[in-house]
C-alpha cells in the first residue's frame, strides 16, 4: 500500500506531467456549414427573385449567396429544388402567454401553467415559419428566456413584459369584487406572474415601466385606450395622463428603446405619438389627422386583418360585442389613409385567449390578401417587421445580424416554401404542406424536402 506521501508525489508528477505537455483537442471546432442549393431567393426588401441561388450557412448566420457555391466535406446540403426561399416571417403583434379568458389568469392558472401552455404556443407559432415575435403584453419574458436557453424550441421572442394599464384600463384583470389596492385590495394573480401592470401616478409608472426592462423586456406596451376584450374598461377611455405618459416615455429613452401603444381613437393616438410612440397597435378608430400625424413621425402602424375581418368571438359580452362592431365598422376607411399617406405597416395575428384561437394565426395570411397584394404582405412579415422590432436598441439581445431579410452576414433564419408567396400568399395559410424547410439561427426545424 503506498504511503500518503507517495499517494500526493503521484499526484504532484501527474499535474506537472499534465502541465508540460498540455492535452491537444482533437475535437472540430469549425462552426458547423448548411449549404442551400438551387433556390429563388425573396431577400425580404425586393420582389424581384434571384433566381437559381445557394446559400451558404455556417453557424447561426448567412456566410454567402451566389451560384454554384461549396462548402466543407462535413457540411449539410440541401437541395432547394428551385423552390422560393424568404426569410423567417415575424409576427410583430402576439400575445403567447395570455392562454386564457382574463378572468381564468387572474383566477385559475398559476404561473407554471401559464409558462408550459405559452412554450407550446411559441413552438407552434415557429412551426409556422413565424421565427420572431413580439409579445405586447403579457407573462411571456420566462417563455423568452427558455427558448433561448435551449429548453424547448420557439421563435425568437422580443417581450413587452407586463401590459402597462391604469385602473380600470384594458388589461387590468381584477374581479370586480377586489378594490384598489389603496382601499384595502388583495393583489392581482395576474399581476403578480406578470400579465399586466395596473398603474396610477407618475411614481408608480416609472416603477413599472423600469421593471420591465429590469425584468428583460425589449421594449413597452402601454394601453391609452380601453379594449375591446376587458370587462371593466370603455374603449373610448382616454389611459394616463400626461405626467405617466411622459414617465413611460423617459423610461424607454433611458433604456434606449421605445414604446408601442393599444389605441383606437384620434386623441389616444396623438398624444402618445407627441410623447415618442413608434407603434400604434390597432388603430382602428383614427381619422386622417392622427395618419397623417403618423407619417410625420415616421409612426409604424401593425394592422392584425384576421381579428379584423371576422364577426368576433362567440364568449363575448353584449358590451364586448357593442364595442367590437364600433372599432371594425371603421377598420377599411382607416386602413385606406394608412395607404393614402403610405404609412409602414407590420403584420401582427393578435390571436390569444384559447388554444383554438392560437391556432387561427396562419389564416391571418388569407385575411391579409383580402387588404394587401402578396408580395406586399411578404414586406410587411419580413423587413418591415424587422425595421419595427430592431428599435429596440440596445435591449435588442439579437445584434450579431440583421432580421428579416436574406443577405450575408444576416441570421439564418429561413423558410423554403412550395409554391410562390409572392404572388399567392395564401400557400403559407397551410404550413403542415407548404413549409417545406424551417430554419431559426442555423438550425433546422422541419426539412421536408428530403
Amino acid at each position: 500500500m503506498p504511503t500518503k506521501i507517495s499517494i500526493r508525489l503521484i499526484a504532484l508528477l501527474i499535474s506537472l506531467v499534465g502541465f508540460c505537455f498540455p492535452t491537444v483537442s482533437v475535437a472540430n471546432d469549425k462552426p458547423p456549414q448548411v449549404l442551400i442549393k438551387n433556390v429563388n431567393i425573396f431577400d425580404g426588401r425586393n420582389e424581384q427573385l434571384q433566381i437559381g441561388q445557394d446559400v451558404l450557412v455556417e453557424a447561426n448566420l448567412i456566410k454567402q449567396i451566389g451560384k454554384g457555391l461549396t462548402a466543407g466535406s462535413e457540411a449539410t446540403v440541401i437541395d432547394g429544388g428551385g423552390r422560393v426561399l424568404t426569410p423567417g416571417f415575424i409576427d410583430a403583434h402576439t400575445h403567447i402567454a395570455l392562454i386564457a379568458p382574463f378572468d381564468q389568469l387572474e383566477n385559475e392558472y398559476t404561473g407554471v401553467y401559464v409558462g408550459a401552455a405559452g412554450g407550446q404556443m411559441a413552438e407552434n407559432m415557429l412551426m409556422r415559419g413565424f421565427t420572431t415575435v413580439r409579445d405586447a403584453g403579457g407573462a411571456s419574458i420566462g417563455i423568452q428566456r427558455a427558448i433561448d436557453d435551449g429548453w424547448f424550441p420557439g421563435p425568437r421572442i422580443f417581450s413587452s413584459g407586463a401590459f402597462i394599464t391604469q385602473t380600470s384600463g384594458h388589461l387590468d384583470m381584477r374581479d370586480r369584487t377586489n378594490p384598489h389596492k389603496h382601499a384595502g385590495g388583495h393583489h392581482s394573480h395576474a399581476q403578480s406572474i406578470g400579465h399586466f401592470a395596473a398603474v396610477d401616478g407618475e411614481a408608480e409608472m416609472l416603477a413599472a415601466a423600469r421593471q420591465q426592462f429590469r425584468n428583460g423586456a425589449t421594449q413597452l406596451k402601454l394601453a391609452t385606450n380601453g379594449g375591446i376584450s376587458a370587462v371593466y374598461s370603455p374603449l373610448d377611455l382616454d389611459q394616463f395622463t400626461d405626467d405617466e405618459l411622459g414617465a413611460a416615455a423617459q423610461t424607454a429613452e433611458a433604456f434606449g428603446s421605445y414604446f408601442m401603444v393599444h389605441a383606437y381613437y384620434d386623441n389616444a393616438v396623438s398624444r402618445a405619438i407627441d410623447f415618442g410612440a413608434r407603434s400604434v397597435e390597432h388603430g382602428h378608430l383614427m381619422t386622417e389627422a392622427s395618419v397623417k400625424k403618423m407619417k410625420e413621425k415616421n409612426v409604424y402602424l401593425v394592422v392584425e386583418a384576421l381579428m379584423s375581418l371576422s364577426e368576433g368571438s362567440p364568449d363575448f359580452t353584449p358590451d364586448q360585442q357593442k364595442k367590437f362592431d364600433l372599432a371594425m365598422g371603421n377598420f377599411k376607411k382607416m386602413l385606406e389613409l394608412a395607404k393614402k399617406y403610405e404609412i409602414k405597416i407590420a403584420l401582427g395575428s393578435d390571436t390569444f385567449l384559447s388554444k383554438a384561437a392560437y391556432d387561427l394565426q396562419a389564416q391571418e395570411w388569407t385575411a391579409r390578401a383580402k387588404l394587401f397584394p402578396s408580395a406586399e404582405i411578404m414586406k410587411q412579415a419580413t423587413s418591415i417587421g424587422a425595421e419595427l422590432i430592431e428599435l429596440s436598441g440596445e435591449r435588442n439581445r439579437y445584434r450579431e445580424g440583421p432580421l428579416g431579410v436574406v443577405q450575408e452576414g444576416a441570421y439564418a433564419d429561413l423558410i423554403i416554401v412550395e409554391g410562390n408567396p409572392l404572388e399567392d400568399i395564401t400557400v403559407l395559410a397551410d404550413p403542415g404542406k407548404n413549409l417545406r424547410l424551417i430554419m431559426k439561427d442555423g438550425t433546422v426545424y422541419k426539412n421536408s424536402l428530403q
